[in-house]
This record gives structure tokens, C-alpha cells and sequence, in this order.
């Protein structure tokens, strides 16, 4: 996983054309199942880059990404973009790898008929 540490971070994970934004908390237990989560997600789906804010020491940019991404703050929350747009998002107890992961395989696939149908 990527930490973010800047806004040049956050627009690297929308320049992407998939990618993952996972806003953690340190201090929050349910963010610490759901980080677990995102570690299982990331050995099941490597191939897309898992990028990690800590709400807590980077309140701004957690706003940023907000902003950027047109999708309202929560934490912990988890938002799938496809070429800096959101596909896909959770927060809290809706965060599961399995979910994710079925997600990212259907965009996949819809990514793949587009190109080929080009």
C-alpha cells in the first residue's frame, strides 16, 4: 500500500486508471478491521494500487480527497477510482476484501470490453 503524504499523492492515485483511496484511522478500532481488510484486498488484487491517508495526521488532504473525488468524507472509507472518477465506495463495516475484489474484477472486465471495442 502507498501512503498518501501529499496532494501531488492524491492526484497520482486519480491519474490511474484504477486505483484505490482508503482513508484510515490510527485511533478507531473499526478502521483497524478495515485497514485488515485493504491488506487482504492488496494480496488479492496487487496489480491495483491500494493508496493509504491517515485521517488523523493529514486532516487536509482526508479533505482533499474529498473535494477531488466528489465522494463526502467517512472513516474508515474505501473508494475504488477509475480514471480519477469514483466507481465504487464504502465506509465502515461495508469495507470487505471480498467485496472490493469482486468490484475491481467487473471493472476490469468493463475496462477490457471498452478498450476492445475501440
Amino acid at each position: 500500500m502507498l501512503r498518501i503524504s501529499s496532494e501531488a499523492d492524491v492526484d497520482s492515485a486519480l491519474s490511474q486508471p484504477l486505483a484505490i483511496l482508503y482513508k484510515h484511522s490510527p485511533i478507531c478500532p473499526t478502521s483497524g478491521m478495515a485497514y485488515e481488510e485493504m491488506r487482504s484486498l492488496h494480496h488479492l488484487h496487487g496489480d491495483v494500487p491500494v493508496y493509504v491517508v491517515d485521517v488523523v495526521q493529514a486532516r487536509p488532504l482526508s479533505r482533499y480527497i474529498a473535494e477531488r473525488a466528489g465522494v463526502v468524507h467517512a472513516s474508515p472509507q474505501a473508494i475504488i477510482l477509475r480514471a480519477g472518477i469514483p466507481a465504487w465506495h464504502a465506509s465502515h463495516f461495508d469495507i470487505r476484501a471480498e467485496v472490493i475484489a469482486r468490484r475491481l474484477t467487473l471493472l476490469k472486465a468493463e475496462t477490457k470490453v471498452q478498450e476492445d471495442s475501440a
